[in-house]
């Protein structure tokens, strides 16, 4: 069975990297295909910084991750189209419509311009918000 993701030496700093806070100090691990994972620590322990980092959503200061052999570093477009991610806190503008909320992540997901519409209906729908 293949490695989904392949995490080795990764590391972030905040502030300059001689002086600034370490938040994550050069860890390693693999999760095989298929496998459950938990990663769990005390507050602080960098948990939702290493998150970030897997979900491209913050740029490590050094360490390599592979997802599904992809290099986050050089070519994350591929992984953000096959992964999913519940924050702990919403992600939703709440000033806009939940229908604009779809049409803007839509687009940054670069789902066709054809698509989106018929999509955002199609989720509206599902979760019982179409009339809103």
């Amino acid at each position: 069975m293949n490695n989904a993701i392949e995490v080795n030496d990764l590391t972030k700093v905040y502030g300059s990297p001689g002086s600034g806070v370490r938040a994550v100090d050069h860890i390693s691990f693999e999760v095989r295909q298929g496998e459950v994972f938990g990663f769990l620590g005390p507050n602080g322990a960098g948990q939702t910084t290493t998150q970030r980092m897997l979900t491209t959503l913050l740029e490590p200061t050094d360490g390599r991750i592979l997802i599904f052999g992809h290099d986050l570093a050089h070519d994350a477009y591929p992984v953000k189209r096959q992964m999913g991610l519940v924050p702990e806190e919403s992600n939703v503008y709440t000033e806009l419509t939940a229908w604009d909320n779809l049409m803007f992540t839509a687009q940054l997901y670069r789902v066709p311009r054809s698509k989106r519409a018929r999509r955002a209906q199609e989720l509206l729908e599902a979760f019982g918000l179409w009339e809103w």
